[in-house]
């Protein structure tokens, strides 16, 4: 009985050839007697020769070096792309900080409540700067000028939160129209 493999086999596959098997002469007088010899078992003759993976497939690279090299090359790759994208590592930083940097403080004492906050969130877009101004009163301090989420000019003002002081809300306005808020976590 034949026995297939239920995996898929390649067109290009081909079985291995069996060896010519080269008679040897037999010295009948050298073999203990039949009853002491070893019986061959079951598989004792097996057409299929044996084949072992170092001499099988040894001139192809194995899975697990194709595996690897695949992603070394990706991983040299990817961060040559870092890289390019970003050559100065710092500089993402530094900028960022020059985002956040007061260009004028108005008060130093100046903390911002969570009523202050509930207030602020309950405003309307596009009110005006002075009814935001009313109930936040004045802040920290005077930010660099941003961008909205439109792309457009910002002017926004810093104020540390009351129960958190390491963090800053950031009010945007656009001229004299309230233009939405951010948080700044140092």
């Amino acid at each position: 009985m034949v026995q297939r493999s239920s995996y898929p086999v390649s067109a290009h596959y081909q079985p291995p050839q069996p060896q010519p098997v080269h008679p040897r002469p037999v010295n009948h007088q050298a073999m203990p007697p039949r009853s002491v010899r070893p019986q061959p078992g079951p598989y004792a003759y097996a057409s299929r020769p044996r084949r072992t993976a170092h001499r099988a497939f040894s001139d192809r690279p194995q899975p697990r070096q194709v595996l690897m090299a695949g992603g070394m090359a990706g991983g040299s790759m990817l961060a040559l792309a870092a890289l390019l994208i970003s050559p100065n590592p710092d500089q993402g930083k530094v900028q960022e900080a020059e985002a956040f940097t007061c260009i004028r403080q108005e008060q130093p004492k100046a903390l911002v409540s969570r009523d202050q906050i509930k207030k602020l969130l309950e405003t309307e877009l596009q009110a005006p700067k002075a009814t935001v101004q009313e109930f936040l009163q004045v802040p920290y301090c005077v930010l660099s000028p941003g961008k909205t989420e439109a792309g457009l000019p910002a002017e926004r003002e810093a104020y540390p939160l009351e129960f958190d002081p390491q963090t800053w809300l950031v009010v945007l306005y656009e001229g004299d129209r309230y233009a939405g808020y951010d948080f700044r976590f140092r």
